[in-house]
């Protein structure tokens, strides 16, 4: 029951993937395809669905930017003193970013980019019309990669309106494959969200429960789950919630620590998987891993929280970090063949939990917060608020990208080093500039 990408498949669109960025209404996908038949067969359609599978590794998607870029714009890590940190990391450590920022102007490209892979194989489907079975699988695959991409760009993205809690400008929102006159201009953040929502909703529905390593209903209902509990939608976050920890098949792993080596654990719901000739590891390997003179290391601030909280013998703190010249390191990263394990289930009983606690059933919520502290080899608590909830978060969800959209998501006020509110455009990506210089219809956050 194990969901995960086999990027050693991905023949295609590879040389595409890499090429250097240019503006989306450029990306044709179809033109990076052997010949001009390959989205005519249903083995075209296979190979092209694998090469958008391998463009969600890049480094600067889930190979590594998505969560490590969030960890700079709120602090989580500084300068470990034996990489060098380049001008784009420094701008979102300082929180000054610029237009021309390559960490977010490459986002932003690959995400179009495999967004308009999923979308081009979309609109061959009924072209090529395979059987039903497979076509409601490619579409449920595509509809899922292009859900992820869209809620993390909207995260980074979204410019809420100070003061409100609605109507600002997400990205565009293409669901065609873009041609060279297009110029798209931004969807708001509700009209981005309502996409994301039908469109995992449908990948539920069309997607089967076992499918050799790729998306399933259950990675489709587990990203549900995140998006629910990222719009405060808490009833919604728990009814999926809870389907995919009853009936998904999943458990927790006796030691976090395995979720992130090369070996698949029965708690990954869906992960980019390495192998021995295709790592997808490499960027976080270089932001963190010691061997390879990681640039980041954790923060105090993320130290004091396992330190106030009771947690020098919570195996999250005593696997996960060691001292090297009298500074800390994690060691999370170490493994250059690990898997990225996305989607875990210690994040499905988070979420879970902390809306029980929202919606008041005290003692359910206490329930799913003791399962996950109970793996990590600490003491059930006895109470239950939305404190311990925010420390379980940042303890079980460390550098995996959750921390710094939790923030915004409780709309606090002293994010980051420079205590900056959760709505402050310092800790907003802006549009690329050269997307901006091309596309009249595009505004800037």
């Amino acid at each position: 029951m194990k969901k995960i990408i086999n990027l050693a498949l991905g023949l295609v669109f590879i040389l595409a993937v890499l090429a250097s960025c240019e503006k989306i209404t450029n990306k044709v996908p179809t033109s990076s395809i052997s010949d001009e038949t390959a989205l005519t067969t249903y083995e075209g359609l296979q190979a092209a669905l694998l090469g958008t599978y391998n463009a969600l590794q890049s480094g600067d998607l889930y190979g590594g930017n998505i969560w490590a870029c969030g960890d700079m714009l709120c602090n989580n890590v500084k300068n470990s003193g034996q990489g060098n940190i380049v001008y784009e990391e420094t701008q979102m450590l300082e929180k000054n970013m610029s237009p021309d920022n390559r960490l977010s102007a490459s986002f932003w490209d690959r995400c179009y980019f495999t967004i308009n892979m999923a979308n081009s194989i979309i609109e061959a489907i009924p072209l090529v019309a395979p059987a039903e079975e497979d076509a409601n699988r490619l579409r449920g695959e595509c509809l899922f990669i292009r859900a992820m991409l869209y809620f993390d760009m909207v995260r980074y993205l979204g410019n809420w309106v100070p003061g409100s809690t609605a109507n600002g400008l997400a990205v565009p929102l293409i669901l065609v494959p873009t041609g060279i006159d297009a110029r798209p201009s931004r969807n708001t953040i509700d009209e981005v969200y309502a996409q994301i929502l039908n469109d995992l909703t449908e990948a539920a529905h069309l997607l089967p429960a076992s499918n050799s390593n790729r998306a399933t209903k259950w990675s489709a209902k587990a990203l549900l789950s995140r998006v629910y509990f990222y719009l405060d939608q808490y009833q919604n976050c728990i009814d999926i919630s809870t389907e995919v920890i009853n009936d998904g098949g999943f458990k927790l792993v006796d030691s976090v620590v395995d979720n992130f080596g090369s070996t698949v654990t029965s708690e990954i719901i869906f992960a980019v998987l390495s192998t021995q000739t295709s790592t997808s590891a490499g960027t976080l390997n270089g932001y963190y891993r010691l061997a390879s003179n990681g640039k980041f290391s954790p923060s105090t601030g993320v130290l004091k929280v396992f330190t106030f909280t009771g947690g020098l013998e919570d195996q999250r703190y005593s696997k996960f970090f060691i001292t090297k010249d009298g500074r800390f390191f994690t060691t999370m990263f170490d493994d250059r063949y690990m898997n990225i394990p996305l989607i875990r289930l210690a994040e499905i009983y988070l979420n879970r939990g902390e809306c029980r606690l929202n919606l008041g059933d005290t003692p359910g919520a206490l329930e799913d917060l003791n399962v996950v502290r109970k793996r990590a080899g600490v003491s059930d608590s006895v109470n239950i608020n939305a404190t311990l909830y925010y420390y379980e978060r940042i303890k079980e969800l460390c550098f995996q990208g959750d921390n710094f959209f939790n923030q915004k998501r409780l709309k606090r006020e002293n994010i980051s080093d420079k205590k900056l509110p959760w709505d402050d455009r310092r800790l907003i990506y802006l549009i690329p500039q050269r997307e901006i210089d091309v596309n009249p219809n595009l505004v800037q956050n």
